[in-house]
């Protein structure tokens, strides 16, 4: 019987390494000619195995019936893998029941081209060729409003439709439902690109202390299949911890001192003041959080004529606008529907619009450069002296406008969406 070869196991073992395998034959025909499902690269030869192995995948075309073998490899190295290829190809590797409930932010559906959209610098200096920033602004959306679509029925049916929802049928952290605010009050804006673009992501991990008996404790239900025998135990469990190693009497101790002079000791401030010794921490590094993405855009405009003037003055105007809250608060719990009542409007106000930042090349979204998801904007700073000095124009009109803008990811990020380039 025949095994797969890279032209040769001489040029195979050049390109592949250990635990590249390649699909063989399947079903019953190929079981009686003692072909197999897949084979493994050892280093050395192809080895048949029935079962999928866990490395790299080498693609092979015209596999030969009578020789059980592939005549030809279209095998690419992972690590060689750049750009969108890269992306595709763990896209595809992804647990995509998972990844598919986090719907990515749809790219932009404007550019510095379309109509109504404001441009700094305006004329030709933005155009098919340039690197820009574009700024869409978008409505809040409650990550829970409508969400499920609960049924006006009967309870039972409600509590089903809350079910699904619980079980997965819709993620918060979407990023395709946010409707545009308004544009005549909310223009798209594109800028030139700024000298600072970078961005980061951080992840908290703290350290947490275990006693050797809680850290036994854990370690123990930890064990497969011990939950249930965990919960008709725990008592017990409580019981022999609180024994051991002189906790009771601890206790005891801790709890007459602070009745008789107020002071509160732990447990190792009484071991060490008496022994000598505290209790192992047994500290160990555990993940607590991520931190939301934030940065600022800064951005020097110099108006070169009295268009440009009135353009930097509205872009300005809008970015203070999408920093504050809204004085209509809208609908609240079905009320306020025309925005006639007094109550909703004295009770409530409205969160501000979020913007969409999106770093372009032409009409496309830039291939390396950021991807955030919606961003709202946190602050907003206006400089109208960046040079030192006031001076304007003669219709008062400062001669240079300094604008710093910081921003804040409203979704928490997953390592998903950065490998499959939804986000980076």
């Amino acid at each position: 019987m025949g095994v797969p070869s890279y032209h040769t196991n001489e040029v195979a073992s050049q390109y592949l390494k250990p635990g590249d395998w390649v699909k063989g034959q399947t079903g019953r025909s190929a079981a009686k000619k003692g072909a197999s499902a897949y084979y493994v690269w050892d280093g050395t030869n192809w080895k048949g195995v029935g079962r999928r192995p866990s490395g790299d995948e080498v693609k092979g075309d015209n596999w030969n019936n009578e020789t059980s073998s592939y005549s030809d490899y279209t095998y690419t190295d992972p690590d060689s893998e750049t750009g969108p290829a890269y992306s595709e190809r763990v896209a595809t590797e992804l647990n995509e029941s998972t990844i598919n409930r986090i719907k990515p932010l749809p790219g932009p559906d404007e550019n510095f081209s379309s109509d109504g959209v404001l441009r700094y610098p305006g004329g030709q200096d933005i155009g098919a060729s340039s690197d820009y920033v574009l700024f869409q602004f978008k409505r809040y959306a409650p990550p829970f409003k409508n969400r499920p679509k609960v049924s006006n029925t009967d309870l039972e049916s409600q509590i089903e439709d809350l079910s699904a929802w619980a079980k997965g049928a819709y993620d918060y952290n979407q990023g395709d439902e946010y409707k545009d605010a308004n544009h005549e009050n909310f223009p798209t804006i594109a800028m030139y690109m700024p000298e600072d673009v970078s961005t980061g992501f951080r992840g908290n991990w703290g350290g947490k202390a275990f006693s050797t008996v809680g850290a036994n404790m854990l370690a123990s239900a930890g064990q497969e299949g011990l939950d249930k025998k965990l919960q008709a135990g725990i008592a017990t469990l409580g019981e022999a911890a609180e024994r051991s190693l002189g906790l009771a009497s601890a206790a005891a101790l801790r709890k007459s001192i602070q009745a008789i002079t107020g002071d509160t000791l732990s447990n190792d401030d009484v071991f060490g003041s008496i022994s000598g010794a505290i209790m192992n921490p047994n500290t160990e590094l555990l993940f607590q959080s991520v931190d939301m993405r934030n940065f600022m855009l800064k951005f020097k405009l110099v108006p070169r004529n009295e268009p440009e003037s009135l353009t930097i003055n509205r872009i300005v105007k809008t970015f203070k606008a999408c920093t504050l809250p809204m004085r209509d608060p809208g609908k609240v719990f079905g009320f306020n529907k025309n925005g006639d009542n007094s109550g909703i409007l004295s009770g409530f106000i409205g969160v501000p619009h979020l913007c969409r930042v999106s770093f372009m090349r032409g009409s496309e979204v830039h291939n390396v450069l950021p991807i955030y998801k919606m961003l709202a904007v946190t602050q907003v700073d206006v400089n109208y002296t960046p040079d030192g000095t006031y001076a304007t124009y003669g219709d008062g009109q400062p001669v240079a406008v300094e604008l710093a803008i910081n921003f804040q990811e409203t979704k928490i990020n997953f390592a998903e969406e950065v490998l499959r380039d939804s986000i980076r």
